[in-house]
């Protein structure tokens, strides 16, 4: 097939983009960078003129762009999207009910939620890894160095910390209190229960929130994402890494604020492609907190972790269940308890931890490269297409 791939800085575009070319399909990359996800008409004129100049089978992207849909509306052609973000806001623009587009959702119960909103051809695609260009990138032979390793970011950038002060005392009491419930919930998400309707009110009214006409996106859904999940993800980041340092070397590879961990090893962000999976590699026990925005699914993190021979010790997803098993292919905690008490069994068990290890990467190997989801993917699409 012939396929238009919009190119952005999405950390797996280069593991689908070679999965693609290695099938035997012809992948031209449209570079020209989107300003407004959800209306440019511009570039939607732009676009449109250039698919009446050259045929493709379908444009594809990872993570749902508005503009895209609609050129691929306007010009008849099947847009496909691979969402592997969450949450994605750009979901809830009127352009997701088109019947040209073909949605994939790593993250289960997104794909429900729209679903029953009436969306037709969206379906549930995990995320995978790719093992091969990883084990090219590792030197094997190096001996772990970090007996406890997280990759990421801190969430110190946040929403609500902007508004916080904007609020009164009793709704900011009580944002809090819900944001210190969902710590002490481990796949889950309490936010969206306890962001009832009246709150909802308030803070619509209290803060600079306007709905786009384009969309149909609610104060619910926005507050309880990108303002409270990634508050509760810097909450939960921030506690965990400082329990575990206590007691056990914590080494953090980010571009965050770090001043509020005093007793952690700061090391500069790495490189997605080209030092990552060394890190993995190189770690003893690798930590993975998803941030609550993501419901079920099961976050790129993990799948790379455990393509790089690492392993990892993670909160629990209800997406594990029927792929992964605790103790056998990654160990999951639910509290900071937990989490403190198997860190330092796996450290000083290094014979079951390896094992663990070596049978996570056995697993995604075989079951969930980007082959096998790539060409589940191409099965679906050609059944929407017939």
């Amino acid at each position: 097939m012939k396929i238009l791939f919009y190119q952005w800085n999405a950390y797996n575009l280069y593991d689908i983009r070679i999965t693609l070319e290695s099938l035997g399909h012809e992948i031209t990359m449209l570079k020209q960078p989107i300003l407004n996800p959800e209306e440019d008409s511009a570039y939607v004129n732009h676009l449109c003129e250039q698919l009446k100049k050259e045929h493709y089978d379908f444009l594809f992207s990872i993570n749902f762009f508005p503009v895209l849909a609609q050129a691929c509306h306007d010009s008849s052609l099947p847009y496909v999207c691979w969402n592997c973000d969450s949450p994605l806001l750009a979901m809830y623009h009127k352009s997701i009910f088109y019947p040209t587009n073909i949605v994939f959702c790593f993250d289960q119960s997104n794909f429900k939620e729209f679903q029953a909103l009436g969306v037709k051809n969206i379906f549930h695609l995990p995320l995978a890894v790719h093992t091969e260009r990883l084990s090219r990138q590792i030197h094997m032979d190096k001996a772990p160095e970090y007996p406890v390793s997280f990759v990421g970011s801190l969430y110190e950038k946040n929403s609500y910390d902007r508004i916080a002060e904007k609020l009164p005392s009793y709704l900011r009491g009580y944002l809090e209190g819900a944001m210190n419930a969902q710590l002490l919930i481990s796949g889950g998400n309490l936010l969206e229960l306890l962001l009832t309707e009246d709150i909802c009110l308030m803070l619509e009214e209290l803060t600079e929130y306007h709905r786009s006409e384009h969309s149909f996106a609610s104060i619910h859904a926005l507050f309880a994402s990108t303002v409270l999940g990634f508050k509760t993800a810097s909450l939960e980041r921030h506690q965990n890494l400082n329990a575990l340092s206590l007691s056990i070397p914590v080494h953090l590879f980010t571009d965050s604020q770090t001043k509020n961990l005093p007793l952690v090893h700061i090391h500069a962000p790495v490189n997605y492609l080209s030092e990552m999976p060394q890190i993995f590699h190189d770690s003893k026990i690798n930590l993975n907190m998803t941030i609550p925005n993501i419901k079920t699914g099961i976050p790129l993190r993990v799948w790379d972790i455990l393509g790089s021979g690492g392993f990892a010790l993670t909160n629990y997803q209800s997406e594990f269940d029927g792929i992964f098993q605790a103790g056998d292919t990654l160990e999951i905690f639910e509290d900071k308890e937990e989490l403190l008490e198997k860190a330092t069994f796996y450290l000083e068990h290094d014979g079951i931890r390896n094992k663990i290890a070596r049978q996570g990467l056995e697993l995604v190997t075989k079951e969930h490269n980007y082959t096998v989801r790539i060409n589940q993917m191409l099965c679906q699409i050609k059944r929407c297409l017939n």
